[in-house]
């Protein structure tokens, strides 16, 4: 249960989307890859699994962006920054909504203890990352106007789940997709661009080649020892 206390603190500080800095760390877990590597029904699983919120990131695109995708025309960082920032500000308002209703899990029941979400987003490129981390870089194409700011707050503790498949086995999976706006075309596309997350901090991996079921247990494990490492072991 939330203390009178900290609904206090947190109604004085006026923080429009944060958690109240006493109560433990609220944590957003992106789960990344390129296109078809199954982030979307990992992330989902996790979810579930650990009883939080689960958004898809493809579903907070502008649908200018969903209508460059569906023609197979890559997106530009112009058209990906407004929507990382919103992947961000998004996470920031969903675990707020989630302490102020009292629907944190403690860890006895099967929860983090904190207030979290699962989001599934591609996150190609480090300084993608970055900015879901609410450390905005100091990049050219980060301009003001882009909407690249310092988010709300720096208490949501941003973790990252990295789907890993070879370039066959993803295209096989993308090739059996339908009514789907990513395109096999795509692909390459997300490959090239694809920086591996290696030496980042607060990062795990999982490989997608095997069973739905196999999978999620992979995924589930690999996230519950980067959470213990990087949150609990912070506490």
């Amino acid at each position: 249960m939330v203390s009178e206390r900290a609904k206090e603190l947190f109604k004085e500080d006026d923080v429009e989307l944060t958690v109240p800095p006493n109560e433990p760390r609220p944590v957003l877990l992106i789960v990344m890859g390129p296109a078809s590597c199954g982030k979307s029904t990992i992330g989902s699983g996790i979810a579930e699994d650990l009883h939080l919120p689960f958004v898809d990131g493809d579903t907070l695109h502008p649908q200018s962006n969903i209508d460059k995708m569906s023609k197979g025309i890559p997106l530009t960082d112009d058209d990906r920054l407004p929507w990382l920032a919103l992947i961000r500000s998004t996470a920031e308002r969903v675990c707020k909504e989630q302490w102020e209703r009292g629907e944190v899990r403690s860890k006895d029941n099967g929860g983090l203890g904190r207030a979290g979400i699962v989001i599934a987003c591609s996150a190609l490129k480090k300084w993608y990352r970055d900015i879901l981390r609410g450390d905005p870089p100091a990049h050219p194409a980060a301009r003001p106007e882009m909407e690249v700011h310092k988010p709300a707050t720096d208490n949501l503790q941003t973790l990252f789940l990295y789907c890993h498949g070879t370039p066959e086995l993803l295209a096989q999976r993308i090739a059996a997709r339908k009514n789907h706006f990513m395109g096999a075309q795509m692909l390459k596309s997300q490959l090239a661009t694809l920086e591996l997350p290696r030496n980042e901090p607060g990062v795990a991996w999982v490989d997608i080649d095997g069973t739905p079921q196999e999978v999620r247990e992979r995924a589930l494990q690999s996230m519950k020892v980067v959470v213990r490492k990087e949150v609990d072991g912070n506490e």
